[in-house]
């Protein structure tokens, strides 16, 4: 078996401009190999089969969201004392940080050689520049703002007050997402 050089370009994807060992595009392709035995440049979004890939989904998903916000502070106000999951918290915190950070990477790994290539406005704005890796990072960000509804979930659980930005902000949030993703609107 041939030895492979993880600082190495040769042998990489299209969409990988990175070498492997830092490359998110890698190891996106990694994961897709190993959850569904395909490459990474298999999957596509498709409204309607992927999952979380309706209006009426997001749809309940933000009223089911809006629901526990204040259902959950109605039932919270009955509790004695606040329910705190320490642990689980920041479990949920570390894994959202981590998730974000890969995807900016990811994002970056795209978006730069774009950048460079072709300039700012094409990256941020031109149809082009919808391409299917990209679409893959949009889909996984879609995926966690879903994951975010965590965070307020955990507020509530705390007894802490939310502001209407905050639930304003992940509710929308995640319709923006899908939006974005139904109508294919680069970054």
């Amino acid at each position: 078996m041939a030895d492979i050089n993880p600082f190495s370009m040769s042998g990489t994807q299209h969409s990988q401009h990175w070498p492997s060992l830092v490359s998110p595009d890698y190891w996106l392709n990694q994961g897709f190999l190993l959850m569904t035995g395909q490459p990474k440049s298999a999957w596509r979004w498709n409204p309607g089969t992927t999952l979380f890939s309706t209006q009426r989904g997001v749809l309940t998903g933000v009223v089911m969201y809006l629901t526990m916000v204040f259902g959950g502070q109605v039932i919270m106000k009955k509790v004695a004392k606040p329910i705190r999951m320490k642990r689980f918290t920041q479990l949920h915190n570390l894994s959202l940080t981590l998730i974000s950070g890969f995807l900016l990477l990811a994002f970056l790994e795209q978006c730069l050689p774009a950048w460079r290539d072709k300039g700012f406005f094409f990256t941020i704005c031109g149809a082009e520049s919808w391409t299917q890796p990209m679409e893959v990072i949009y889909y996984l960000n879609y995926l966690t703002k879903w994951l975010e509804f965590v965070d307020t979930v955990l507020l509530v659980l705390k007894k802490k007050k939310l502001e209407f930005l905050h639930y304003y902000h992940h509710s929308l949030t995640m319709v923006l997402c899908f939006e974005e993703l139904l109508g294919r609107v680069s970054v």
